[in-house]
């Protein structure tokens, strides 16, 4: 699935109702499919597939937002679209606990019907999408005239960026070189390790508290509710305070303390609430992360190649996760979330250099028009988001 992210800057060149559909049509495929294998090799090509499939849909989503909201409207909707993940999260709980009603219905195991159930409902968004999804403002049948200025106003500050400077490919070459890209993807792994942890096995967790595995997906639903909260409200303030630094940091001490919290020897209680605290402070930082780059980045073309480089990067978040919580540490987990505690304080560090490098720059542009007696300098375009 990381290698196949970069084809994400396709959406330069093909419209992205028939891109993120078509991409959404062949998972959902793959999902189906995954439900009638039969042995551990078609599992794993059915899995290869779904993940090649779905590579390009987080980039390519919030790239496309990016062409129609600018940089201090942009988080809040990266939060909407990265909160129907938490959602699903509570809603997959439920599911499951319902599905496992399902088994030998259709001389077919719960878990079959899963897959086959998802991936269906899948298919049918994506030929939703491919008729109601708008490409850009300016094809927006449903605008007028003066709705499509309007929108193309507020991205003014931003039209010197997406220009950029090069050809296609040397913005996408740029973007390898670019220390931001390097920083952001470390960051964005740094919430994606501890986000696919606890995601993949939060039942697993809650099951070793003592719940049967019913009420453990039952319980799974008001972890994800909360975090969804969460997670739009710091992107509201976020955009709102026209700051980024300070959320990202409060989001990694939140799910540090949770975790610090799941490697003790506390009580039942006091771990589940633990684990309203990783959650919630994990799914949090990570739109804030992915726009704080998209927000940085100058040049379209650089800017959707940085941001497939940093999912690419963040995608392998979920190999270290699905590795590192082993059968033989059951109950505690305790290596585990000693690693999943190192990756956020390795972002703890992240954030604050790449804070104090933007600061750096933005005083180093500033100095000059200053001198100028341009006192509004630190307004203009091509300026550093903290």
């Amino acid at each position: 699935m990381c290698f196949f992210v970069l084809p994400s800057v396709i959406l330069q060149f093909v419209r992205p109702s028939r891109w993120l559909p078509g991409i959404m049509f062949a998972w959902g495929i793959a999902m189906t499919f995954m439900g009638l294998v039969k042995s551990y090799p078609q599992l794993a090509a059915m899995r290869f597939l779904l993940g090649m499939a779905e590579a390009g849909f987080y980039p390519g989503v919030v790239f496309y937002l990016s062409m129609w909201y600018p940089e201090y409207k942009l988080i809040y909707r990266i939060a909407l679209f990265t909160g129907a993940a938490a959602v699903a999260g509570a809603f997959s709980g439920l599911l499951a606990y319902a599905i496992g009603f399902m088994n030998n219905v259709g001389h077919l195991e719960g878990w079959s019907w899963i897959f086959i159930l998802q991936g269906l409902a899948t298919i049918v968004v994506c030929l939703v999408g491919v008729f109601g999804l708008v490409d850009y403002p300016d094809t927006a049948k449903f605008l007028s005239a003066e709705e499509k200025r309007f929108i193309e106003q507020q991205r003014t500050l931003d039209a010197e960026n997406d220009d950029g400077e090069g050809t296609v490919a040397q913005q996408i070459l740029s973007a390898f070189a670019d220390w931001q890209v390097w920083s952001m993807a470390l960051l964005l792994i740094s919430f994606d390790v501890p986000v696919y942890g606890i995601t993949f096995f939060l039942p697993t967790i809650l099951n070793n508290f003592g719940y049967d595995t019913a009420i453990s997906q039952l319980l799974t639903v008001p972890v994800y509710v909360g975090a969804t909260i969460s997670m739009i409200s710091v992107a509201h303030f976020s955009d709102r305070m026209k700051i980024r630094f300070p959320f990202i940091i409060v989001s990694e001490l939140i799910g540090l303390a949770g975790y610090i919290i799941l490697i003790t020897d506390a009580s039942t209680g006091v771990k589940y609430f633990g684990t309203f605290l990783v959650v919630i402070g994990t799914y949090s930082g990570v739109p804030c992360t992915v726009g704080w780059l998209a927000n940085n980045l100058r040049g379209k073309y650089k800017r959707a190649g940085g941001m497939a480089i940093q999912g690419g990067i963040g995608n392998l978040g979920g190999i270290i996760a699905s590795n590192i919580f082993q059968t033989r540490d059951q109950p505690r987990f305790i290596l585990a979330f000693a690693i999943e505690i190192g990756f956020l304080c390795m972002g703890l560090i992240v954030t604050v250099f790449s804070a104090y490098a933007y600061h750096r720059a933005n005083t180093a542009r500033i100095a000059p028009a200053k001198r100028d007696g341009k006192d509004d300098a630190k307004y203009s375009v091509g300026f550093h988001v903290i």
